[in-house]
């Protein structure tokens, strides 16, 4: 029986409750306490001495009692209210690794809003003798010299003198990328060594090997063939390695639906083994690709905070996945967990089971696309600017994508099916439209701004250039027959399955039975 959507909320509320930094959240909780007492209590003393030297009140000793009687009556009360005010502004945790700008503007509005909601709070709910303007301002200023100060000058020391929090590539030698030859990984293996990287590829190879045929005889790569729930593989590919790109996967939801068993396995269960080796092996970043549909259906615009919701197989591995791999964090292991948009673009192992990349082909060869549920909305991403993601949380310093999840894709990119379509008909014009309605209840508008503040990561790459190149490509025949299984996930494990059954070689039965041999190098 499928959980209530009460159910869904409250297990996504243990989720996130169990991948809170909450050691860390509370040393600097208990920090903030002590420097909000400091700087009010140096408040009310600089007040007081304002008034004895400048002022010369009659009674200073009057004046002394009550701002005695102010600090003993108030302090417990404005430590737990800066506490809340502080978390509720985004405090904890996530300044950590923002740039400096940014974590000035958020530390400026914490500190404002907290003093704002005390002067209110001690008006309404004390309503005795109020908290002195002049201290009011003498604090908030004190406290934003003190809470941000600390920060600030810490964030200054790490960025000059912390040798692993530099941001400097040439610090992450080796590279491997699981799933290296699939319609992700075979671009993200030619950035990664154009950009100086040496890569390891580990892929079983179920779709073939002609997408990693460009850089097969680059000098910096190496491609191995094995399972990655084959521990001896997963071993033998780590060794020696400073970080790992996770894409290997049966990817989609009709795909998953082919062999759920296979999915769970492949998609899940292989990663706490993968976690554990890359830990054991001196990996310090993991970086792993997930997918915007664990968000599953929301009205609302969703940002890394939101509560979960996978309607499928693939998005329950991929949620299941990512609570694995940020449980892991440690001080020298860096999980980063990338959900991606809806892939569209060109690649050496291209797919057409991929809504974008599947209405300009179909447009180009029958003049007619079909919209089912037209009004539901995606982000859209292309692959290229997946890549670029994946590259930025390479080069970023490491306490900018140590446990952090972030959202990749463009504002822009939020696009409805209907938009899509229009986009497709506009650029190839005569392409019929028609819609149909079906029970498929995914719909989510997604927030890219945590990547943008922290990373300074924007998407090069628009709707209409990815059209574009499918267009090109289709139409100089470098792609023969986009209905055939190599360009369809579901066909292709539909295909595999049903030799798996019959006395035919299999790519899917060699895939069980690489966890029972060991690797091989292509």
């Amino acid at each position: 029986m499928k959980l209530s959507v009460t159910g869904r909320y409250w297990d996504q509320l243990r989720r996130e409750a169990r991948s809170y930094s909450w050691k860390q959240t509370f040393l600097r909780m208990a920090a903030d306490v002590v420097l909000v007492n400091v700087s009010l209590i140096s408040a009310f003393a600089l007040w007081f001495l304002f008034y004895v030297v400048v002022r010369q009140t009659p009674d200073p000793q009057a004046l002394a009692e009550r701002f005695k009687d102010f600090v003993t009556q108030y302090w417990f009360f404005w430590s737990l209210l800066a506490v809340l005010v502080f978390q509720l502004s985004g405090l904890y945790p996530r300044t950590r690794g923002a740039r400096e700008v940014q974590k000035a503007l958020v530390i400026f509005r914490a500190v404002s809003l907290f003093i704002v909601v005390f002067v209110f709070s001690d008006y309404f709910f004390f309503r005795g003798e109020l908290v002195p303007r002049g201290v009011a301002v003498l604090g908030w200023f004190l406290m934003l010299i003190a809470v941000g100060g600390t920060r600030l000058t810490k964030h200054r020391i790490l960025k000059l003198y912390n040798v692993e929090l530099k941001s400097d590539p040439a610090k992450l030698k080796q590279v491997l990328v699981l799933g290296g030859a699939g319609y992700l990984g075979s671009v993200a293996v030619a950035q990664l060594l154009a950009r100086g990287f040496s890569v390891r590829v580990l892929d079983s190879f179920l779709f073939g090997e002609r997408s990693l045929d460009g850089i097969r005889a680059h000098p910096n790569v190496s491609l191995i063939r094995g399972d990655v729930r084959d521990i001896g593989a997963v071993v033998q590919s780590m060794k020696g390695c400073d970080a790992v790109i996770h894409l290997a996967a049966i990817v989609g939801d009709p795909a998953c639906d082919e062999n759920k068993q296979l999915a769970v396995e492949v998609n899940r269960a292989a990663t706490r083994m993968l976690v554990d080796v890359a830990r054991a092996s001196g990996v310090r970043r993991f970086i792993f690709a997930s997918s915007c549909s664990v968000y599953g259906a929301s009205d609302l615009l969703l940002d890394e905070a939101s509560a979960l919701n996978p309607l499928s197989v693939y998005a329950q591995t991929k949620v299941d996945s990512e609570n694995i791999l940020l449980a892991a964090k440690t001080e020298s292991f860096a999980p980063t967990v990338l959900r991606l948009g809806t892939l569209f673009g060109l690649s050496p192992r291209m797919r057409f089971d991929l809504v974008v990349n599947l209405f300009v082909a179909r447009a180009i060869s029958a003049g007619r696309i079909t919209l089912v549920n037209e009004d539901q909305w995606r982000p859209f991403l292309h692959v290229l600017d997946a890549t670029r993601a994946m590259l930025a949380c390479l080069e970023a310093p490491a306490s900018a994508i140590a446990g952090e999840i972030f959202n990749v894709g463009s504002p822009s990119l939020n696009l409805s099916i209907a938009d899509l379509g229009r986009a497709v008909a506009h650029a190839i014009p005569s392409t019929e439209i028609v819609r149909i309605q079906n029970d498929d209840r995914r719909n989510y508008r997604v927030s890219f701004a945590k990547i943008q503040r922290t990373l300074a990561f924007q998407c090069q790459k628009t709707l209409q250039s990815g059209i574009d190149e499918i267009c090109a490509a289709i139409r100089s025949d470098a792609i023969d027959d986009f209905t055939t299984g190599e360009f369809n996930n579901q066909t292709a494990m539909r295909a595999l399955a049903a030799k798996a059954g019959s006395t035919q070689p299999s790519s899917l039965r060699q895939l069980a039975a690489l966890s029972r041999v060991e690797s091989k190098p292509l």
